[in-house]
């Protein structure tokens, strides 16, 4: 159930088989783990430099809208991703920095099982990391997204990084 790049695109299967085909040329070798509507997991060599790649070809993504490295899979648990996130952050966000959580898709409380409204999450989130919030100009991003697995399991992706390592083609977007 490994993946560590998420692609979104615009829906349809023409689309669907067009970025593959597109993807198969820019970045090569690459395994498809799961697709669902506009949604593309994959597991690559090398996540981030796999979007370095597409950057300098995105006259070429026209239907894309973005390419996300992923750091680490979890349960999509908010107390889990608060917990991981923070772990993260420790390593990769050096304490002089800013950062942001971008949260997409729903998480859910561990004891109760029930959605989390994205404010509530976002807030349990942050309380663990202990880095200065920016929400205009962070040096870094928390991105966090809850994608569903097999049309069944539903896991959260994070990755944190610095805002250009998220390749966004189109905003307002998957």
């Amino acid at each position: 159930m490994s993946f560590n790049l998420m692609i979104t695109h615009e829906p349809g299967l023409e689309n669907y088989r067009y970025v593959l085909s597109i993807l198969r040329s820019i970045i090569g070798n690459y395994r498809v783990v799961d697709a669902g509507t506009s949604v593309i997991l994959l597991q690559v060599d090398d996540p981030y430099k796999a979007v370095e790649e597409l950057r300098k070809k995105k006259e070429e993504l026209s239907i894309i809208y973005r390419a996300i490295p992923i750091d680490v899979i979890v349960d999509p648990y908010v107390e889990i991703v608060a917990e991981k996130s923070a772990e993260l952050a420790e390593k990769k966000i050096p304490e002089d920095k800013t950062y942001r959580i971008s949260l997409r898709g729903r998480l859910y409380w561990q004891e109760t099982r029930m959605p989390a409204h994205s404010l509530d999450a976002i807030k349990v989130i942050a309380e663990k990391i202990n880095r200065q919030v920016s929400l205009t100009h962070p040096d870094y991003v928390v991105y966090i997204r809850s994608v569903r697995l097999y049309h069944r399991k539903r896991v959260a992706t994070i990755t944190v990084t610095t805002p250009d390592n998220i390749l966004s083609l189109k905003s307002n977007r998957p």
